[in-house]
This record gives structure tokens, sequence and C-alpha cells, in this order.
């Protein structure tokens, strides 16, 4: 179609072939192709110039129109080649999603502003199946995803506290595991991060949540600060999201010796050969030193 308009703008094959950096007879080629497929003459040929047939000009403005939308597409697949544009769709955990991805997306932003993101929250086996069934392009989850079709690796590290009342009496202290089934316990569903981590631990003392005197599972971190608040009993959750309200005593904490309750926020994304641009650069991005660095000890982050 380049070929066919620039005869037609310049009236010679010699000269649009020079044009195009083509030889007059790859050019001649290339319209005589063209003719045959559609079964029409396109051009008039006499020793002087070439002139367009009646089925030349009805094809011309089509052609301009076809060559304008092919220059568009192929501009716009260089702009996501060098990741200037493209739509990045994320699956988080709610304490990723919450409180950690709202202070990197901005940054990604600064650096890519002409991808948009859009982030979608649920459990990890729910962020498992969105990836499996390519409804998200990465997801950041508690559980690490096993899938032939996906990559899945260790990203941060959760900080897992135990939450008390603010009057609880517990509040400070250090206290063992088994000391603690009397009491009521507010945890995470199952198959989230915090509650395998819990459980993990549990089981080295051969002990299980139906010990307890009482078990709530909630499907957020932020339900189950909301319950512990309400005195429902103690919680184990991310203390990424309940640092700031331990800090203003809100909420207290117990500390149990030995036992270490934090586990990995995974990152999961398509194989290289099916991944995009655009979740490649997220990628990259959040897991520079910068950022990782940035959540490495469990502070408050948003006093960073």
């Amino acid at each position: 179609m380049e070929a066919f308009l620039l005869i037609a703008q310049l009236k010679n094959f010699t000269r649009a072939a020079a044009q195009l950096d083509m030889s007059q007879p790859a050019i001649s080629f290339q319209i005589k192709a063209l003719e045959e497929d559609l079964k029409i003459t396109l051009f008039e040929r006499n020793d002087k110039k070439v002139l367009l047939t009646e089925a030349g000009r009805l094809l011309y403005p089509i052609a301009t129109q076809m060559v304008r939308q092919y220059n568009k597409i192929r501009a716009g697949i260089d702009d996501l080649r060098e990741v200037k544009a493209g739509h990045l769709l994320l699956g988080a955990s709610p304490v990723a999603g919450e409180w950690l991805l709202p202070l990197v997306i901005g940054g990604f932003r600064e650096q890519y502003p002409a991808v948009t993101v859009s982030l979608q929250i649920g459990g990890s086996p729910q962020i498992s199946q969105w990836l499996k069934n390519r409804e998200v392009d990465m997801g950041i989850l508690g559980v690490p995803v096993k899938s032939d079709d996906l990559e899945c690796r260790p990203w941060v590290r959760d900080p897992v506290a135990v939450v008390t009342p603010s009057w609880h009496p517990l509040k400070g202290r250090e206290v063992s595991i088994p000391d603690l089934t009397s009491e009521s316990i507010v945890v995470r569903e199952a198959g989230s991060g915090s509650r395998q981590a819990l459980e993990q631990q549990l089981s080295n003392f051969n002990i299980s949540l139906d010990q307890f005197a009482n078990v709530y599972d909630l499907g957020s971190a932020q339900s189950v600060i909301n319950a512990v608040r309400l005195g429902l009993g103690i919680g184990v959750v991310s203390r990424w999201a309940a640092g700031e309200l331990i800090e203003k005593g809100v909420l207290g904490e117990l500390f149990v010796p030995g036992v270490d309750l934090s586990y990995d926020l995974c990152l999961a994304w398509k194989h290289p050969d099916h991944e995009s641009l655009a979740s490649r650069a997220f990628r990259s991005f959040i897991t520079g030193e910068e950022i990782t660095g940035r959540f490495k000890g469990g502070s408050n982050i948003f006093s960073l």
C-alpha cells in the first residue's frame, strides 16, 4: 500500500522506488502482485507518466487510511516496547494491597506515567486462580502459587505481631504458646499466609487452633484489628497493618519467645515469553533495593 500511494503521488515507478530504497523491478513486482490479488489494473502506464485508473482512484483514499492506521499501530507497539504505554493488572492479598502497594504504585507511575495500573484485592487462593485464568498480570500473595505457566519468588518478609486490646492484662508481656490457649484468638482465614505461619508454629508445640478458648477467622488484616479492638480476643496480624496503632497505644502487643510468625509475601507472574512489558517493568521496580529495603524490619512504613 505504501508503494501504491507513493507511485500515485509521484506518477513514476523509478522515483518511488528510490524513495523507498527499492529497485525499480522490486516495486513493479509489488504493484503487479497487488493488482493480481485485487484482479484489477490500478495504473495506466505510458512513456511519460503513470496515472491511476478508476479502480486506483477508488483505492487511493482507502489505502491512505489503512497506512495511517498501520503507522498508529506501529507507534503504539514501539511505545509499549519501551514501556511508554500499557495497562497492568495486579492482584494482591489484603496486606500487600492495602498497605504496601499504595506506597509503590505512585513511584512506578512517576517513572512510567503512561502505564495505567489496576489493583484487585483478594485472598491467596483467589489470586492464584486469577493468575491461572490470566485475569491479572501479576500477583502478590502470602502463599506460593504452583503452576507450569507461572514464575513465583519470595518478595519481602511480612512481619507478624500478636496484638491485644489496649487494656488486656497480657499487653507487653512475654507469653509461651501453651499459655496462650486459654485466650480467644482472632486470625485470618484458612489459606492465608499469616494463618499458615501460625499453624506451623503451633504444630511445633503439638497445639492446634481448636485448642484455644475461641477462634474467630476473618477475611482481612483490618477486620482482625477491628475485632481485637472490640475485645473479641488476641489477634495475629501483619505488623505493617497494626504498627501505627501499636505505636499510638490503641492496640497492645504481647511477645512469644522463640517463635517467628513472619512469612514471605510472594511475587507471581507469567513465564517470560507471556509476560507483558509493563509487568516486567513493574517487577523490576518493586524488587529493587530501594523498595525492598523500605519494607525490611517491619517498621511503621507510613513514617518512612
